[in-house]
């Protein structure tokens, strides 16, 4: 068989699994296209079914479990169906109630990965994520409903607190209050990435026993990680969210959690 022969044959080979990759990506599309369709009308059904029935859901604790039930059943939050109404005071009433369920559970799965501190904007992201075929209706979560289902928790107590650092908003679900010291390592760690003994020392002129006293407490509840690479005597304590992003996999292990 001659060279040019071949070389045909390898191009004919090449040019089907081209061809075979593109009907792959056509047909994966086309069902993710359906089951987007098949969801916006168990969602729709819902919406109106629920529209129907909103008093009775409202007033029986047994039918209102059901209800939600049904909703988890086809995959669909109940957040959104609540989302979807005419925007009369029951129903943004029973949308913030829903809002509020799914923070405190949000707060509760990712604890052992950001040591019980979320910022909004990660809060945010994560609530959205859950409900990704619902994104054509523009019905998202923005940070004035998160404000508005923090408020509406405090009627159980003040372990949901809302906290500032570094000019961001954070959610911290864990009891222990944080210093001034600790506060101002925490958004140093956020706009670097990290912190170490030596930098807290030149920028802050910090002992070094006050450096190691609130570094090692931040990472035994969580909220720093440290690195220590062979060979390198400085050690550098990662803020949780900088973690996330170096590894390419910005909000992975959040996500990972809620699944399971």
């Amino acid at each position: 068989m001659s060279a040019r022969k071949g070389l045909a044959s390898f191009d004919d080979v090449t040019n089907h699994k081209q061809k075979f990759q593109n009907l792959g990506q056509k047909l994966v599309l086309q069902q993710r296209e359906e089951l987007k369709t098949q969801l916006q009308v168990f969602q729709n059904a819902l919406i109106s079914f629920k529209k129907q029935y909103n008093d009775e859901i409202i007033q029986n604790p047994e039918f209102r479990v059901e209800f939600s039930q049904i909703c988890q059943s086809f995959g669909i939050d109940p957040l959104v169906v609540s989302s979807s109404m005419n925007g009369e005071a029951s129903d943004e009433e029973e949308k913030i109630n829903q809002l509020s369920l799914k923070i405190f559970d949000v707060c509760s799965v990712t604890k052992n990965l950001n040591g019980g501190i979320i910022s909004i904007k990660d809060l945010i992201k994560l609530i959205n994520k859950d409900t990704w075929f619902n994104e054509d209706l523009n019905l998202k979560i923005v940070e004035a409903d998160v404000l508005k289902a923090l408020d509406n928790l405090k009627v159980l107590g003040d372990e949901l607190q809302i906290i500032n650092i570094g000019g961001k908003n954070y959610i911290k679900s864990v009891p222990q209050q944080l210093s001034n010291d600790q506060s101002l390592i925490l958004s140093t760690s956020e706009m670097l990435g990290f912190v170490s003994i030596p930098m807290l020392h030149d920028n802050f002129n910090w002992k070094t026993v006050r450096c190691r006293t609130n570094l090692d407490e931040l990472v035994a509840n969580g909220l720093l990680w440290i690195d220590k690479k062979e060979g390198e005597r400085e050690i550098l304590y990662w803020s949780t969210s900088w973690i996330n992003k170096e590894l390419g996999n910005d909000m992975l292990e959040f996500e990972e959690a809620l699944t399971h």
